[in-house]
């Protein structure tokens, strides 16, 4: 089997290096070649970044020009593939509704709420927010089978696109893996994410100071985020590399994980928290979303609603160690069972495979 995968980013865009590079020795070793096209390459995203309206325009403009380049590209050697897996790529009009007359070979993969936007202010926001509502059915039209993270984006895939399978993740449990025992007298809640989602992160600062206040041996491991604003809890930000994430994970106590409920949040992966649950940390999250499919509630982690509950749930994990070890335990053998990607490959193969043999009738790969 050929496998033609066109990705937005490269191996350092969370999505494109979590669902399909990180897949791509596996499927190799089964047998499977793989060839990758990408939209815009690591150098391009590094140099061009996101910082002020100059740069982001020269991104879009960059970006859409090669977007159109690559979906011509894919049309053109369509036929060379047994299978076309899109990662979050949206063709425009005409060339997807040419990728259309071969859609039994197209599978379209979305890792977000790409329907709907976070960041709806600006003239690019709404203009980039628009591209994406008015594409991305398009692009489910013209493929055979979707690949989405949770229910609630597999509802609105379900509208036009007659198969859609569910793979959250997945997270490498070999490479994120626990850590010994750190400092026992300290106690690090740790989170991992993005400057733009660090606003996320603002909603619980004075929940953080509020357990600093009575229990002074708490600090904050920020990985990837812009600066916070805190008054008591002590904060150390380190800058997110792929090689030293799961060392500065491995370093934490507890993960954290809040977020408010909206439209975009609902359709969310939850990476945080399979990362969070693969190094063995116990977690505090938002019950929104994947988030109350990937925690179960007071074996892994707590699910929080309130300010009140976050307060007492971090001050119990902060007090009992034992605690923190069993929830941490109980959270590393869920990734194993259920989100790691080696589980998750053996679906994605079955899933190319089912594309191959298709007679027509719905089928699904849930007992996977």
């Amino acid at each position: 089997m050929r496998v033609l995968f066109v990705t937005q980013y490269g191996p350092l865009g969370a999505s494109s290096r979590t669902r399909v590079f990180q897949y791509l020795p596996i499927l190799e070793a089964e047998g499977i070649e793989t060839v990758v096209r990408t939209v815009i390459p690591d150098v391009w995203s590094t140099r061009l970044g996101h910082d002020g309206a100059v740069r982001r325009l020269l991104y879009y403009v960059f970006s859409f020009a090669r977007t159109v380049w690559v979906a011509f590209w894919t049309v053109l050697f369509l036929g060379d593939y047994d299978r076309v897996v899109i990662q979050k790529v949206l063709f425009p009009g005409p060339i997807a509704r040419l990728l259309k007359r071969c859609r039994e070979k197209v599978v379209y993969d979305f890792d977000d709420a790409i329907f709907t936007t976070d960041t709806p202010l600006g003239l690019l926001g709404r203009l980039s927010g628009w591209r994406r509502g008015a594409s991305l059915p398009r692009m489910l039209y013209a493929s055979r089978v979707a690949i989405v993270e949770n229910d609630y984006t597999k509802d609105y895939a379900g509208q036009f696109c007659d198969r859609v399978e569910i793979i959250t993740g997945p997270i490498d449990t070999d490479r994120y893996s626990p850590r010994d025992s750190g400092d026992a007298q300290q106690v690090i809640l740790g989170w991992i994410g993005s400057q733009t989602t660090t606003a996320y992160l603002d909603r619980i600062t004075d929940i953080l100071d509020r357990v600093a206040e009575v229990r002074p041996n708490v600090r904050l491991r920020l990985i990837g985020a812009r600066p916070v604003r805190t008054k008591r809890i002590e904060t150390e930000a380190r800058q997110w590399s792929l090689d030293t994430e799961v060392e500065d994970l491995t370093g934490c106590d507890v993960g954290l994980m809040p977020l408010p409920d909206d439209l975009w949040t609902r359709g969310k992966g939850g990476y945080k928290l399979l990362q969070y649950g693969a190094v063995g940390l116990p977690v505090v999250a938002s019950p929104v979303g994947v988030n109350k499919e990937i925690v179960v509630d007071g074996e892994t982690g707590f699910l929080v609603s309130d300010e009140e509950d976050w307060v007492s749930r971090l001050i119990e994990l902060v007090d009992d160690p034992e605690l923190r070890t069993r929830m941490g335990r109980a959270g590393r053998e869920r990734m194993l069972q259920q989100f790691s990607l080696g589980h998750s490959s053996r679906k994605l193969i079955e899933i190319l495979k089912l594309g191959l043999e298709e007679t027509g009738r719905r089928q699904t790969v849930d007992s996977i």
